[in-house]
């Protein structure tokens, strides 16, 4: 069974009739080390420009810093060199065998630096094992490289304390190039008055492949989201990213269909939907990202999820998204919240590199606690093969057989493989939207199993 994980490009706008209740209070603080200092170091063109050091509100120390390519050849392969110390002059560091070492390396969150820019980078440590005291960077290796960079903009973007020692920074890229762009990487942070970075992380949420600029479909922008620590009430934020022109997106014809949005019981954004493949070829790992805009076009979240089945040709995969980081803990953006966006990344989806096989549930139950819908059932190998895993969707129709809710659920062998005739029992809860009048709704299940 292939693992699926989620990222991210058929750009949708709907009206969300979402609401929210209760106010949180915005706040935060962090303590800061006792001492922390380095010098600002270089190599060549290539510059430590900036460090800093804090304590965050889970007790982390972090040394985070920005590295600036001032020559003008393209580098990459950075390596920078990090001593921790604590007030003793004794390092804090540990190798992987628990060994005390002088020191470690570590590397910029981008990978290629292209003349005149800039990365982020960030090294974190457990306090518990030690107070540090002082920390030192250094260049200690790079390398020159090409790039044929990508001309990427901002717009709608906000950042948001959530009150617990996080910042949010979300908004949208768009790609006001000619060509296909290719994002390698996309990072954020927030700046002192200085323009000192104070705090950083990579974005894990974002299509990696944009379409040229003016895609009738949209395809030319995605949403994005960034977390990191909050250093201690700074608002200035700052976006950096490794990004290249590419002659080889494959864009394949696939449509995104949302069905439905809403706050389930716990308060957490679903964005429901399908993805129809309109190719030839049967298409695996489609990655799916959304956003979530207030009425001004102010990006207020970004998701991510997968189609959980390969889809055939001329058929449609289902897919939910609800892993939203600021609006299903923050009453206050979610109550901002009046449209959406779903896309499908190119680069992420691909043709089926295996076969697959459809199987059907048996002496299947659906208990319906409220808004919580659990689906009880067992599966039978009927396919006369063996196979590296099962996917199990459970769909929860309206009355007019629009989806509005989906879960799904992995069976996994307990030795190499599920055998011809095995059966596996299952159970997936779906969580549907606690206002909707669900008398008239309906349950189906779609089951593949992967041949080993």
């Amino acid at each position: 069974m292939k693992l699926k994980i989620a990222l991210y490009a058929v750009v949708i706008g709907l009206v969300l009739s979402l609401q929210a209740c209760v106010k949180t209070t915005v706040s935060s603080s962090t303590s800061q080390p006792p001492v922390a200092n380095t010098p600002e170091t270089s190599a060549g063109d290539l510059v430590i420009a900036s460090t800093n050091a804090f304590v965050d509100a889970f007790g982390t120390y972090r040394v985070v810093g920005q590295v600036d390519n001032n020559s003008s050849t393209v580098l990459n392969s950075i390596e920078l060199t990090i001593e921790i110390k604590d007030a003793s002059g004794t390092s804090l560091l540990k190798d992987d065998n628990g060994n005390i070492t002088p020191n470690a390396i570590i590397y910029p969150m981008l990978y290629t630096l292209a003349p005149g820019v800039s990365s982020p980078f960030e090294y974190s440590y457990d306090t518990t094992n030690g107070t540090p005291a002082s920390y030192n960077m250094t260049i200690t290796g790079q390398a020159t490289g090409n790039a044929n960079r990508a001309t990427l903009q901002w717009e709608n973007v906000q950042l948001v304390d959530n009150g617990s020692g996080l910042y949010f920074l979300t908004g949208k890229l768009v790609n006001t190039g000619n060509q296909w762009a290719h994002i390698k990487g996309l990072a954020g942070g927030v700046l002192d008055d200085s323009n000192n970075l104070l705090s950083a992380n990579l974005a894990t949420t974002y299509a990696t492949e944009l379409a040229p600029t003016g895609d009738t479909n949209g395809y030319d922008r995605t949403p994005f989201e960034i977390t990191f620590p909050n250093p201690g009430s700074s608002t200035k934020w700052q976006l950096y990213w490794d990004a290249d022109v590419t002659d080889s997106a494959t864009d394949f014809p696939m449509e995104v269909e949302v069905t439905n949005t809403y706050f389930d019981q716990d308060g957490s954004a679903r964005i429901v939907g399908w993805i129809t493949n309109n190719s030839t070829q049967t298409l695996d790992d489609s990655h799916v990202v959304a956003g979530l805009y207030a009425v001004d076009g102010t990006v207020l979240d970004a998701g991510n999820s997968i189609v959980p089945i390969p889809v055939k040709p001329g058929a449609a995969g289902p897919f939910s998204i609800s892993e939203f980081g600021i609006v299903n803990n923050n009453p206050d953006q979610a109550a901002l919240v009046q449209t959406c966006s779903a896309q499908v990344d190119p680069y992420f989806t691909s043709p089926a590199s295996y076969e697959s096989v459809d199987l059907s549930a048996t002496e299947e139950t659906v208990q319906k606690n409220g808004a919580t819908w659990t689906f009880d059932g067992s599966v039978s190998n009927t396919s006369g093969k063996s196979l590296s895993g099962i996917t199990l969707v459970a769909m929860v129709m309206d009355a007019q057989n629009n989806l509005v809710a989906v879960e799904y659920t992995s069976i996994f062998p307990s030795g190499d493989a599920i055998a011809t005739g095995e059966t596996n029992s299952y159970s997936v809860s779906v969580y549907l939207n606690p206002a909707a009048d669900a008398t008239a709704f309906t349950t189906t299940t779609m089951i593949v199993g992967d041949v080993k």
